[in-house]
């Protein structure tokens, strides 16, 4: 099984009358686990990893960034 990949991905300050419409988009295109930030024009969510892509071409999307997770060292 492919470990999904958190994403944030940023959504055209222009089409904030369609968030709700392009983040059914995206769910439709993989995203799950989605968190929408109206305000911030940003979601938030995970991915299979050849997913993204798919992400990319949702009407509205300015761009999809995988989070990266910071693990400290262990001593």
């Amino acid at each position: 099984m492919v470990e999904k990949v958190d994403v944030t991905i940023r959504i055209e300050k222009s089409e904030q009358n369609r968030m709700d419409e392009i983040v059914d988009a995206l769910k439709v295109s993989g995203l799950d686990d989605v968190e929408s930030h109206k305000r911030f024009m940003i979601v938030n969510g995970s991915v299979n990893p050849d997913g993204l892509d798919e992400l990319r071409k949702v009407k509205g999307v300015v761009s999809v960034h995988q989070d990266s997770a910071y693990k400290t060292q262990k001593r």
